[in-house]
C-alpha cells in the first residue's frame, strides 16, 4: 500500500500526513496544532469503526470481504474480522463516542439494549476496559481495583504526568527493591 499523503481541513501545506506519520515543514500556530490533535484523536477510533462498516457493507453488497481488504489496508485477517465483527453487533445508535472501541468490543455479545446499559454506566463510572470486562462477566467489583488508578491533574504536560504515573507504577510494586525505573524505595518516598 502507498504511503499515500491525508489532507486534514484547514491545515497548512507545511503538515504532511502520511501512513508512517506526521512531517512538520514549518511553523503551525497553536491553535492549528490542536486541531490536528483533536483531528488525528478522532480518526483513531473512527477507523476502526469506519472499516468494520465498510466491511459490512461490502459483504453485503458485493459478496467480498477480506480478501481485497487486506490487500488495500495492509492490516491482518483478524484485525479486520475484529471490527466487522463489533461493528456488526453494536448498532451505531448504540455506539458512544466517549468510550474507547474496546470498551464497545467488552460489551458485543450482550443484547443491544443491555449493551447502551452497560456502555452508559462505563461512562457514568468512568470504568476502564478491565472493569467493564468484569462486569459483563459477573465479576464483583471490589476496592481493590482503586489501587490500579491513579489521578493525574489535568493540564500536565506528557511528560510530567508520565513522572506522576511512573512514581505511583514504583510506589505500588510488590518488591521492596529499588524500582528500576526511579529512586524510590516502596513506601519511602
Amino acid at each position: 500500500m502507498e504511503n499515500k499523503v491525508v489532507k486534514i481541513e484547514g491545515l497548512p501545506d507545511t503538515v504532511t500526513i502520511t501512513r508512517t506519520g506526521v512531517a512538520f515543514t514549518g511553523d503551525l500556530p497553536f491553535d492549528k496544532w490542536e486541531s490536528l490533535l483533536m483531528s488525528l484523536s478522532s480518526m483513531e477510533v473512527a477507523a476502526q469503526w469506519g472499516i468494520g462498516d465498510a466491511l459490512n457493507y461490502g459483504e453485503a453488497r458485493y459478496g467480498e470481504k477480506y480478501t481485497q481488504a487486506i490487500e488495500l489496508t495492509g492490516h491482518t485477517y483478524q484485525a479486520l474480522a475484529n471490527y466487522s465483527w463489533v461493528a456488526r453487533s453494536i448498532p451505531i445508535q448504540n455506539r458512544n463516542t466517549q468510550l474507547s472501541w474496546t470498551h464497545h468490543r467488552v460489551v458485543c455479545k450482550l443484547e443491544h439494549a443491555e449493551q447502551k446499559r452497560m456502555l452508559d454506566e462505563a461512562l457514568a463510572q468512568q470504568w476502564s476496559v478491565d472493569v467493564l470486562a468484569d462486569v459483563v462477566r459477573g465479576t464483583p467489583l471490589t476496592d481493590s481495583r482503586s489501587g490500579d488508578l491513579v489521578n493525574v491533574p489535568p493540564g500536565l504536560s506528557v511528560k510530567d504526568a508520565n513522572k506522576v504515573l511512573e512514581t505511583a507504577a514504583c510506589l505500588t510494586r510488590d518488591s521492596i527493591d529499588l524500582c528500576p525505573m526511579c529512586p524510590y524505595k516502596r513506601g519511602k518516598e
